[in-house]
């Protein structure tokens, strides 16, 4: 089933009343065979063995061995048998393979997809028809096409079309064609504008040929104008695949280079004592407050902690009473998750970044732009 930010939000709200398992799974084709991944997969859930019960083991291995159809990239399970609780998501983007056991889904990695890879759209475009497709996670979801009045070059010596215009200027048929493929692309425009407002894309890529794209992006309002992060040349039969393929590498590209704008935003903001913090506990204190607007965490950064019973304040030192409510703590298996999960439930935004793409994320793990 595809995953969308309403299955984030179901996930970020479940809390099991045991052991919940969680696992991803790396299943890229080109790295590794099924057999392969069959045998990690076995490997991890034996690191899961005495923490998840053996019902939600079973499932999860009875699931990649007859139901998974391992035509994907990625696999996110979610298993808690006793409870009747099972979602299972396949991703035509790659995942980091983890098993987690905890009393909540272990879901920023699914945060992390759906920030880099939510819904966007490529407008392929020539002087005469429009290809629009809607991507999600990588996935095509939709496509339209629209096709203009035919360009059409008429031939020399027919009526007037083959001489000069009446002033000396362009030949008729040179001016009549323009004229067409003006209109043809002002209709496109169109069309990709009445796209945005029934699918509401985050972003927009922009495909085809010289002369013909500058025009086109003229041609959109200055919203959709605002959306577009890239373009590339593309003829009107390329295939699916194709435009999915090279449109997801400029989503990564842009990924990453707005991963390295936000980690210096943050740096500079905390540095500076505004509107930013840096480190686990600042980070865990400015969520219990409700002032994160923007979390950034690093891949596999992961600490315990403890949870007042009271007000719910998570921090990582153990404390005797709570200094907001005077509550006592729980001890819990990992702060950060229930970091991220506060976060979400406050309508913020996660960021989870690599650490070999991003070194500067090394220096304190975890941090967050703030509201006020």
């Amino acid at each position: 089933m595809m995953f969308t930010k309403e299955d984030l939000q179901e996930l970020v709200a479940y809390q099991a009343e045991g052991p919940l398992l969680s696992v991803y799974l790396d299943v890229d084709p080109t790295e590794l065979t099924t057999e392969e991944y069959k045998l990690a997969l076995r490997q991890m859930l034996k690191q899961a063995n005495g923490a998840a019960t053996p019902a939600d083991l079973t499932a999860v291995e009875n699931y990649f061995s007859h139901e998974y159809d391992w035509s994907g990239r990625g696999v996110a399970v979610f298993s808690r048998v006793k409870e009747d609780f099972w979602r299972a998501y396949s991703f035509a983007v790659p995942v980091s393979s983890n098993v987690t056991v905890a009393r909540k889904p272990y879901i920023w990695p699914l945060a992390a997809l759906l920030d880099a890879y939510g819904s966007y759209a490529v407008a392929l475009v020539d002087r005469q028809e429009l290809r629009l497709m809607l991507f999600a996670m990588g996935e095509l979801q939709t496509t339209e096409k629209i096709s203009g009045e035919e360009v059409r070059r008429l031939k020399k010596g027919r009526g007037s079309s083959g001489g000069p215009g009446r002033r000396g200027g362009a030949p008729i048929s040179s001016q009549r064609e323009e004229e067409v493929a003006q209109r043809n692309i002002r209709e496109a425009a169109k069309a990709t504008e009445r796209f945005f407002r029934k699918y509401g894309p985050r972003r927009l890529i922009l495909a085809g040929a010289e002369p013909t794209l500058p025009i086109f992006r003229d041609e959109l309002p200055k919203s959709l104008e605002e959306k577009i992060i890239g373009e590339f040349s593309a003829d009107m039969n390329a295939s699916e695949l194709e435009v999915g393929t090279r449109s997801l590498e400029i989503v990564q590209a842009v990924e990453r280079k707005r991963e390295d704008e936000l980690l210096e935003t943050v740096y500079t903001e905390a540095a500076k004592g505004r509107n930013g913090v840096i480190r686990l506990d600042d980070t865990l204190g400015a969520a219990h407050e409700g002032r994160v607007q923007t979390l950034v965490i690093a891949h596999d950064f992961h600490r315990p902690g403890y949870r007042c019973q009271n007000c719910a304040y998570i921090t990582d030192h153990a404390l005797e009473t709570c200094p907001f409510c005077g509550g006592q703590f729980a001890e819990i298996p990992d702060a950060t998750e229930a970091l991220i999960a506060k976060v979400i439930e406050d309508g913020g935004r996660v960021d989870v970044v690599d650490k070999e793409e991003h070194p500067k994320i090394a220096q304190f793990g975890v941090g967050a732009l703030l509201r006020y």
